[in-house]
């Protein structure tokens, strides 16, 4: 549950509330599963947001010590609160995207590209697509802010197409918050970027027609 709600506290862009509540959730130790490294990347993300670099790289690095002595088979029944190591991975690309610069860069891209290969290796009817889109998106902005127009775009595209049959908030936002950079970006005029914008801005205005009654889900 605090898990849950650090989460939400983190997309509702209050990182403070949300190192509070994955704190918190901290005390409580479970006998298995992934809850404590869930949290622990939580934390870092928020941590990430609030510019923290150490306090971001220490929660990294907690995860990844937990991750380590993690036994298989080691979850839930079902896996329903699972936290596998492909989205750990991209919380550590949201992490170091977060904190810039270039050493950052590289490490959210790696991560990220990783996690993507990993999300893609699963069998098609158990692929996550709206994780994996969202470490496309880190991907794509990592990629961005090296000024890797074309492979931000390769991302991008991959995004829009899922999100074309299965639209998402997080996803959504994400979408937007990089059509933002990119029109701040050095290289905003070159005919990738501009083409890159172009294919955004149709897709956006395209969605809510195509929304069912109801709206997003």
């Amino acid at each position: 549950m605090r898990g849950l709600q650090a989460l939400i506290a983190y997309w509702d862009g209050r990182p403070v509330d949300a190192v509070r509540l994955a704190d918190s959730g901290s005390t409580f130790t479970p006998e298995s599963g992934t809850a404590q490294i869930r949290l622990e990347s939580i934390k870092a993300r928020a941590y990430g947001q609030l510019n923290r670099g150490s306090d971001a790289l220490a929660a990294l690095s907690v995860a990844d010590r937990l991750r380590d002595h993690l036994i298989e088979g080691d979850e839930l029944p079902g896996g329903m609160m699972a936290f596998p190591v492909e989205k750990q991975l991209f919380y550590s690309s949201s992490t170091h995207l977060w904190l810039a610069g270039t050493q950052h860069l590289s490490d959210a891209e790696a991560r990220a590209d990783e996690a993507v290969e990993m999300f893609q290796s699963a069998p098609p009817e158990q692929q996550r697509l709206g994780e994996m889109s969202l470490a496309r998106m880190d991907l794509a902005m990592a990629r961005l802010g090296r000024g890797d127009i074309d492979g931000a775009a390769t991302q991008i595209h991959a995004v829009l197409g899922v999100s074309a049959r299965r639209r998402t908030e997080s996803v959504d936002r994400r979408i937007g918050h990089f059509s933002r950079q990119l029109a701040l970006h050095p290289g905003a005029g070159s005919p990738a970027a501009i083409g890159l914008r172009e294919v955004i801005i149709a897709h956006q205005e395209r969605m809510p027609a195509q929304l069912p009654p109801g709206g997003s889900q």
